[in-house]
């Protein structure tokens, strides 16, 4: 069997593996990208973060869930009946087919090679690669390879998956109709943003938690004003749901509790987990490392136990954003290749695209009180910012921890109009330690959601100097 070799080979081609091998063509290295989907993007472009957000964003324009608020008169309940699944999906078959393309042409344009194939580790060196689509084999031996697989939803055994009315956050997207009642369990970021979206589409949904607490990693306010702001109030929470049973019937799903309390819905979407692409990869025979969770152990520069092997983005777990992999899949080849040693950044954004949405960074107030902190609390409420007033999104507010002795920004943390683009404004501020005097002395286009930086850094201020 013929071997091909080559500087750095990459299995995956969602954003972390992307970076890594635009990083490693830019120093004159002979690159090759491996992808055992037919579609190139990995997760992010195919069934994650592209379908998710193409999702919001469809249906806050088909629902004129904005507009509602301005033009109350004219975007009646019956205007959601002209959406339909179908329509939704001929948005996100566009969408994903335009981002495949740009993604061939950047690795067309750059001379990156690739193959279309299934790879599994012959050696610490070398992987077997068989093409999709053909019985060929083909062998293919690397310097440096780079892990960047991704992962997959959960699906435990005893749940009765059918990937119909039963779902998964990949099978979620195919589903034929839109259902008018849905259980969904799991409250962090994916079970969150989708019931938001079906809430807002006029779906009762059921959001079951098994946590005390939605989204806990957040600030406990900002979870707060999410819950009392969920689209059309369709949105029934249960924390602490305790032990369930899931069942098919004749009419849908059926959940039933340890309690006894038994939830029907036309749909049911299991959102409890995700699990690293690790299983096909016959990982053992390059001597790298799973952790206790089954993601691959990395050092701080994303270097595994086998020193010429790296991996990168959901396969190694924690945050698994599509922002953060794509910084790591640049890092590690830089740190393959000896150009420079460099660890991830400790601070950066989150994005979380609920309706509202929500961003932030730094540190939540809990914490800062957890930290022995004196601290002053900065809010903006969307109702009183004019652009919240004017564009009809007026739910929401801006929070602002401020150290009370220094009054450096410790952290920023909005829910509504803007948050995932505002936030970089907060970033650039931590980035440099700033103190809430930036915003205070500084102009901002009027009326803008930004605005709500300086008015919460003013409110901020207030009680500093009180």
């Amino acid at each position: 069997m013929t071997e091909k070799k080559y500087d750095f080979i990459i299995i995956g081609t969602g954003p972390a593996g992307l970076a890594a091998a635009m990083t490693a063509v830019k120093s004159n290295k002979r690159v090759l990208v491996l992808e055992k989907e037919g579609s190139l993007g990995g997760v992010c472009v195919n069934t994650g973060t592209f379908p998710s957000k193409t999702l919001r964003e469809a249906v806050l324009h088909l629902t004129g869930h904005l507009k509602r608020k301005v033009f109350e008169d004219d975007y009646c309940s019956t205007r959601d009946a002209e959406i339909s699944m179908e329509k939704l999906k001929q948005r996100l078959h566009y969408v994903r087919n335009e981002e495949h393309d740009i993604i061939s042409s950047q690795l067309e344009r750059n001379g990156i090679n690739i193959i279309r194939g299934s790879a599994r580790f012959l050696d610490a060196n070398t992987l077997s690669v068989k093409k999709i689509g053909v019985a060929e084999e083909i062998r293919v031996r690397g310097d440096r390879i780079l892990i960047a697989t991704g992962s997959h939803p959960r699906n435990p055994s005893d749940v009765p998956f059918d990937h119909k009315v039963i779902v998964d956050s990949t099978s979620i997207l195919n589903i034929e109709n839109i259902p008018e009642t849905l259980i969904i369990l799991g409250g962090g970021v994916i079970g969150s943003e989708y019931a938001t979206i079906f809430a807002a589409l006029g779906v009762k949904v059921t959001l079951l938690d098994r946590g005390d607490r939605l989204l806990k990693f957040l600030d406990h306010e900002i979870t707060e004003h999410l819950k009392e702001n969920f689209p059309k109030g369709n949105i029934n929470y249960i924390n602490n749901c305790g032990d369930f049973k899931i069942e098919r019937t004749e009419n849908g799903a059926q959940l039933t509790l340890a309690s006894g309390t038994v939830i029907p819905a036309d749909c049911l979407f299991f959102a409890l987990g995700r699990e690293a692409n690790t299983r096909d990869l016959d990982i053992k025979k390059c001597c790298v490392t799973l952790n206790k969770y089954h993601y691959i152990e990395v050092n701080e520069i994303y270097q595994t136990s086998n020193p010429h092997i790296y991996a990168v983005g959901d396969v190694i777990g924690w945050p698994s954003l599509a922002s953060t992999s794509i910084i790591q899949g640049r890092l590690a080849a830089l740190n393959a290749l000896k150009i420079r040693s460099e660890a991830f950044p400790k601070i950066f954004p989150f994005g979380i695209y609920t309706i509202p949405e929500i961003s932030y960074i730094g540190i939540t107030e809990e914490e800062a009180k957890e930290k022995g902190y004196k601290i002053v609390i900065g809010k903006c409420m969307y109702n009183k910012l004019p652009r919240g007033q004017i564009s009809g999104e007026s739910e929401g507010m801006l929070k602002m921890i401020v150290h009370k002795d220094t009054r450096e920004i410790l952290g920023v943390h909005i829910l509504g109009g803007g948050a995932t683009e505002i936030i970089h404004i907060a970033q650039m501020a931590l980035l440099h330690n700033a103190k809430i005097d930036i915003f205070i002395d500084s102009i901002f286009n009027y009326p803008t959601y930004s605005e709500a930086l300086k008015i919460a850094a003013l409110s901020a201020s207030n009680q500093i100097d009180l």
